[in-house]
């Protein structure tokens, strides 16, 4: 099942670093058509300052291995285009107080501390901004790549079937990466469903049991879509633009679940910078 997203503003913004570097133009259709393929952040943001690379920063010691690091990672600054985010139905919702953040170097980054970690996460009106960077690994315990920065809010109790829980929010695809972009997460069973990105900008429903992967949509680089999910700890629902794309079961007896939003790869490397926006996050 195909679903299709907001094909978003292009006018009036360029992303600091992006178009000023292009060169002389060589065939200037095929290089317009090159950037366009490949740069749809002009439209959505702007961009001041720099970043290094996440080599630099090891070779530094100034991500501490080994354990939830207390250090400052910042970052460039990313100012969303806001008129371009604010045609979604969640634009209005304010992004929640009582969430954390999982980052490389911490897996529960309180609050107050956001600011220390705007390499990885920024917040600019009601946007959650999530980025990674090529090459970057976990590096707060062994396990092996495990690249991530995700949100996440306050738990329910397994087992209590008759209580739904829903998370909605609008997505925005901006510079894509496989990765893994929201996931119902049980602390002890793991996840029940997923919603996945690929490189070429493609949205897939990854069911845990019981059911094959289905792409919603296809090449959403520069696009947004809404997502709505459904959740009482054993049977689940997913709803893509207001209509509804999936549901199943994955029995979770134990332990606590939860939502959460951003990129997580896995046992796969960041092959290349990566960058999303989430708008109007809501739980509850």
């Amino acid at each position: 099942m195909l679903g299709t997203g907001r094909r978003l503003l292009t006018a009036g913004l360029c992303c600091c670093g992006v178009i000023a570097a292009q060169g002389p133009a060589v065939g200037a259709n095929k290089a317009a058509a090159s950037q366009a393929k490949t740069n749809a952040a002009p439209a959505l943001y702007t961009q001041s300052g720099t970043d290094p690379s996440f080599r630099s920063l090891l070779d530094a010691k100034a991500l501490p291995l080994g354990g939830n690091s207390t250090a400052v990672a910042k970052g460039s600054r990313i100012h969303v285009n806001t008129a371009a985010l604010a045609q979604g139905a969640n634009s209005r919702n304010a992004i929640p107080r009582n969430i954390k953040i999982h980052t490389l170097c911490h897996s529960a980054v309180a609050r107050k501390d956001f600011p220390k970690w705007t390499r990885w996460y920024q917040e600019d009106g009601h946007t959650q901004i999530f980025r990674l960077f090529q090459g970057e690994t976990n590096v707060r315990n062994q396990r092996e790549l495990a690249a991530r920065i995700e949100a996440f809010g306050e738990t329910w109790e397994a087992g209590r079937t008759n209580e739904w829980h829903e998370w909605s929010g609008t997505f925005t695809i901006v510079r894509p990466h496989g990765c893994s972009i929201f996931q119902s997460k049980n602390n002890v069973n793991d996840w029940s469903v997923m919603l996945n990105m690929g490189d070429d900008g493609n949205i897939i429903l990854n069911h845990r049991r019981h059911q094959k992967d289905v792409v919603l949509a296809r090449d959403m680089t520069g696009k947004s879509f809404d997502l709505l999910v459904r959740d009482n700890g054993r049977d689940y629902e997913v709803f893509f633009n207001d209509r509804k794309v999936g549901a199943g079961y994955y029995d979770r007896p134990q332990g606590s679940n939860g939502f959460r939003w951003g990129m997580y790869l896995g046992h796969h490397e960041v092959r290349h910078d990566a960058l999303l926006f989430v708008t109007g996050a809501k739980y509850k």
